[in-house]
């Protein structure tokens, strides 16, 4: 019999919200850092093994690296704290020996490989929305919780598993959970999960203003945070983040088959978190990225930016390499190893040490070299690692990293050898930016480029320069990234970009505005970099490194015989 902690569950608000809405079929949470999203996962697992025994049920992720690296940790972490004990109550990837005489779903594996059993043969199979419906092809489940669906591409979870989701009616038909599909989430940068955030379109429906009502209370919030004395704290609490707080309400849609949709902030877990915590992560974080990770506000992109192109469902992709992830067994006791996948994940929080490695990405081509573009700066220094896949007709962009002020050079050239320490070929192909790059410092003798290439070359890598001669201005930038990411010449390589490891690449991507000069030619606006309160790895940095690995692949546009220094936006 499973007990659950009462000490160690206490719900907060959000929580509390999503466990008693009543009649939801699709549950939908955006919900921001320290909320408690695990802990809600493994309440929905409690409530379905303890209603729906022997019923067959799916665990999906974008990736399997994504649901066992990520989801799983927490999700077990979760299940202990309701009283579960793995390898007790449950098993991860290996069956339950036959002397404990276990049930078994109605619907079981022959493979428990991907599978969670529990004690009265309730099942969840692990499934990845990038194995191509190989994962979940074949399958009657009962229903669906998805980690991270920012992550998911919308085609494939409706293509792949939403068909699965069927059957044995006759068991569970009156469970309101049946057949249930509940989502959670961070929330959606840029465009990608955009249609998690149409979910909630109901609310208007209902004449509430669900953005313009969380951003007033967002507003509320940061403005206590924000403020100077324990008096103007204790009047902006009480006068308005409470009331605003006691006001919100979320409710199912009547008319959507019972949807419900929620969102949640930092502040929700405020008796958890401490007081001392947010005021912390306010005084560490950017107000870009506390507004998003902490905050849970909704993002803006640029509109017509400098890469209006890009399109985020053809060139961001998913990039893990599942096969390595699950190879993570564990060799004396069999199933999956927790402990590896952890690591395997990367860090989960800001600050945390990363153990994470290039054999976990599928777009890396261990005997293939690297190519590599860095922007120097005062404040930050940022590298993107791209890879020619010509076979496939593909530019691939692998992996963006930076480093902040004081960390410079050896500190740079330290986590990319590190992150790619397993690659066989251990050879670069630098693009050197022979005019920022070509510079001294003052306690150094030798160029920022000739500095890299020593720090690698100090590490047993090769290294020699991949000639871009002199680089082109942002009129030409301009052209040539419509033409790469626009995909109309067969000729020109396809641009592909790694879609968690470029995460900072793509927001700086999209978040570059575009104008014009005193003359009307075409100039990539460069503010953020000045900008104290912007991250500035989401700042232009990033777009110069891009701008860099394009020119390498795009050179008989460069070299075409058009002068593009005239170049002018049109407007219609």
């Amino acid at each position: 019999m499973t007990v659950i902690n009462q000490e160690q569950l206490r719900f907060n608000q959000p929580q509390q919200r999503y466990i008693t809405a009543r009649g939801k079929k699709q549950g939908i949470s955006v919900w921001g850092r320290g909320t408690g999203k695990s802990s809600i996962i493994a309440w929905d697992i409690h409530q379905i093994v303890k209603t729906m025994p022997r019923s067959c049920w799916v665990i999906v992720g974008s990736t399997y690296k994504q649901v066992l690296t990520r989801t799983l940790p927490s999700t077990v972490a979760g299940l202990e704290r309701l009283g579960y004990r793995l390898n007790r109550d449950y098993y991860i990837g290996r069956k339950p020996p036959p002397a404990l005489g276990w049930e078994r779903p109605f619907e079981g594996p022959l493979s428990y490989d991907h599978f969670i059993i529990f004690k009265n043969g309730t099942g969840f199979h692990l499934v990845s929305l990038d194995a191509g419906g190989s994962a979940s092809r074949g399958l009657n489940v009962d229903g669906f919780i998805g980690d991270e669906a920012l992550l998911f591409d919308k085609t494939k979870l409706d293509a792949d598993l939403s068909a699965t989701n069927r059957g044995n009616g006759q068991y569970f038909g009156k469970n309101p959970m049946h057949h249930g599909v509940f989502l959670f989430s961070s929330m959606p940068w840029g465009d990608t999960g955009r249609w998690l955030l149409d979910k909630s379109k109901y609310y208007a429906q209902e004449g509430v203003d669900l953005e313009e009502r969380q951003n007033e209370l967002i507003d509320a919030q940061v403005r206590f945070l924000d403020a100077e004395t324990d008096e103007e704290k204790l009047y902006i609490w009480r006068e308005q983040v409470v009331p605003m707080m006691k006001a919100v309400r979320y409710f199912p849609s009547q008319r959507d088959r019972g949807t419900f949709y929620s969102e949640a902030n930092a502040f929700d877990n405020i008796q958890n978190l401490g007081l001392q915590y947010m005021l912390d992560q306010r005084a560490f974080m950017t107000d870009f990225t506390f507004q998003i990770e902490m905050m849970n506000r909704r993002p803006t992109t640029v509109e017509g930016g400098f890469y209006p192109k890009l399109d985020q469902a053809r060139h961001v992709v998913e990039c893990a390499n599942d096969d390595f992830v699950l190879g993570l067994t564990d060799e004396k006791k069999g199933g999956l190893n927790l402990k590896k996948l952890i690591a395997a994940g990367g860090s989960r929080f800001l600050g945390d040490a990363d153990f994470s490695d290039s054999r976990g990405d599928s777009d890396c081509r261990s005997h293939k070299p690297l190519r590599i573009s860095v922007d120097w700066g005062g404040k930050i220094t940022t590298m993107l690692v791209g890879q020619p896949h010509l076979d496939k007709q593909e530019y691939r962009l692998l992996k963006g990293f930076y480093v902040k002020h004081p960390a410079f050079i050896d500190d740079l050239v330290e986590a990319v050898t590190n992150y790619y320490s397993c690659h066989l070929r251990k050879e670069i192909e630098f693009l050197a930016d022979e005019e920022y790059g070509n510079a001294t410092r003052v306690d150094n003798e030798f160029t920022l480029n000739e500095t890299l290439m020593a720090a690698f070359r100090k590490k047993n890598w090769r290294i020699q320069r991949y000639g871009l001669g002199r680089i082109p201005g942002h009129p030409t930038r301009y052209l040539l990234a419509q033409e790469l990411l626009g995909e109309r010449n067969p000729n020109l390589l396809r641009i592909r970009i790694n879609k968690v490891n470029c995460k900072d690449v793509v927001t700086a991507m999209l978040l570059a505005p575009v104008s014009q000069d005193s003359k009307g030619r075409i100039v990539k606006v460069k503010k953020s970099e000045g900008k104290k309160d912007f991250p500035q790895e989401n700042a232009t940095h990033f777009t110069d490194n891009v701008d860099l690995h394009f020119l390498s692949c795009g050179t008989e546009i460069v070299n075409a015989a058009v002068d593009f220094s005239q170049l002018l936006i049109v407007s219609s």
